[in-house]
C-alpha cells in the first residue's frame, strides 16, 4: 500500500530514501523500489537535498545592465515572500518587479524581459486590465543581490531610492543605460522638453549629475505639494538639447521615443 503525500515516514524510510537519493536514485526509480509516492519523496528529499538554483551570468553590456538598473530605480519593486507563515524554515522567495502600463508599454515590458532572460533569470509579464498595470515579475535572491550593487534604498524606495555610490564610481555606458532607463519609466515628454518627476531628491540629484556629465542643458524644479504629500522634484531637459538627448541616452520605451521623434520633428 502506497504513502499519501506529506504522510509521516518512518526513521527508516527517511534513511533509506536519503541513500537511494545519494546513489543517484531518480524520484520515479525510488517511487517504485520503496512503494512510496513521489510527492512524497521530493518533500522529503527537498530538507536534505534543495533544488539547486541556475548560476546567474552576467550576460549583458555595462549600458544593458545601467538599463535594468535605472528601470527599477523609477518603477520598480522588491519584496520577500515567506512561503508559509506557520513554518518559516520552510523559507520564502526573493520578488523583483518592474510596474508599467497595460496601455503604452506592451513593447517595452517584452524588452525588459528579454534582458532579463540573458541574465538567465525567469520573468513573467502579468496584466491587469481594470487599472491598465503590466507588471514583469522575476523571483530570484541572485538578482536582487545585484540590484543591491548598485542602487540603494531605506524602508520607503519611493522616496529614498538612488545610486549607491556618485556617478564618478561607475561607467560612462552604465550612466547613460541607466538615465535611459529612469526615463523609459518615470519620464514623460512635453512640447518643448524631456523631463523626469520622483519624491526622491537623491534619485534626481543623480539623474540631473548624468545630464550635467553629457553636457546637456536642463532645469530643476519642485513641486511642494500640500497636505502630508511629499514635495514633487523635476529635472526637465531643455528644447535646446533634446536631439543632443536623443544620440546619447535616448529611450528604449519605444512609446516615449516617438514622442521625442516627434518633438523634433517639429522643431
Amino acid at each position: 500500500m502506497r504513502k499519501k503525500p506529506y504522510e509521516r515516514l518512518s526513521k527508516k524510510d527517511k534513511a533509506l530514501i536519503k541513500k537511494l537519493t545519494n546513489n543517484g536514485k531518480s524520484l520515479r526509480d525510488i517511487s517504485k523500489l520503496i512503494n512510496i509516492g513521489i510527492t512524497t519523496i521530493y518533500y522529503q528529499v527537498r530538507k536534505f537535498k534543495p533544488k539547486q538554483r541556475k548560476d546567474f551570468t552576467i550576460a549583458l553590456s555595462e549600458e544593458k545592465v545601467g538599463e535594468l538598473m535605472g528601470a527599477f530605480a523609477g518603477d520598480g519593486s522588491y519584496y520577500y515572500s515567506i512561503n508559509n507563515k506557520k513554518d518559516i524554515s520552510r523559507g520564502g522567495q526573493h520578488k523583483i518587479r518592474y510596474h508599467l502600463s497595460l496601455r503604452d508599454d506592451k513593447k517595452y515590458a517584452e524588452y525588459l524581459k528579454n534582458l532579463l532572460i540573458n541574465l538567465k533569470l525567469n520573468p513573467h509579464l502579468f496584466t491587469r486590465k481594470d487599472n491598465n498595470t503590466l507588471d514583469v515579475a522575476i523571483s530570484s535572491l541572485s538578482y536582487i543581490n545585484f540590484i543591491k550593487k548598485y542602487i540603494k534604498w531605506d524602508d520607503d524606495k519611493t522616496f529614498s531610492v538612488r545610486l549607491k555610490g556618485s556617478i564618478n564610481d561607475y561607467s560612462n555606458d552604465f550612466l547613460k543605460g541607466f538615465a535611459r532607463g529612469l526615463m523609459d519609466t518615470d519620464g514623460f515628454l512635453n512640447s518643448g522638453n524631456a523631463a523626469c518627476a520622483c519624491i526622491s531628491k537623491r534619485l534626481i540629484n543623480n539623474l540631473s549629475s548624468i545630464f550635467i556629465k553629457f553636457r546637456l542643458s536642463i532645469t530643476r524644479t519642485i513641486n511642494i505639494r500640500g497636505g502630508n504629500r511629499r514635495p514633487l522634484y523635476y529635472v526637465r531637459v531643455r528644447r535646446e538639447s533634446l536631439d543632443r538627448y536623443k544620440k546619447i541616452i535616448g529611450f528604449s520605451n519605444n512609446y516615449k521615443l516617438k514622442q521625442l521623434k516627434k518633438i523634433l520633428r517639429k522643431g
